[in-house]
């Protein structure tokens, strides 16, 4: 998939959970501007609920965030049938050991950290499609 083909990205649903207004502000007028549906949450809580009725083809997912974190939502969302396979871009501005060893642990599909460019974030997404496209 190459950036501007938007018919592609017709249909496609990612879910952004970000606590951060202005992070989730960029990612989703970065993804929408590509075509892409996007629906957001602001909590580990939220990005649960929200992977369980809308069903997304990605999950961009915050490390740090209220209610419930980023590595505490990754577990529910491994552990349910209806999400487990939903493949998750891990994000974060801090960068720990143990956070990358719980994220790849729990399948993520890669974690990369903030600032982060929007181009490498359309890249990643695109990459992880065309995987699911294949399988």
């Amino acid at each position: 998939m190459l950036f501007g083909q938007k018919k592609e990205s017709k249909g496609i649903r990612i879910l952004i959970a970000d606590d951060n207004e202005v992070d989730r502000t960029l990612i989703e007028k970065t993804l929408e501007k590509e075509g892409y549906a996007v629906i957001k949450a602001e909590n580990g809580q939220q990005a649960m609920d929200l992977a369980q009725s809308q069903k997304p083809d990605v999950i961009v997912l915050d490390c740090e965030m209220p209610v419930m974190g980023g590595v505490e939502a990754l577990q529910h969302l491994r552990t349910n049938l209806e999400t487990k396979d939903i493949p998750v871009i891990f994000l974060t501005s801090v960068d720990t050991p143990r956070n990358i060893v719980d994220c790849f642990d729990l399948e993520a599909a890669n974690y990369l950290s903030k600032p982060l460019t929007p181009k490498f974030l359309l890249s990643e997404i695109a990459m992880i499609l065309e995987e699911k496209e294949e399988e």
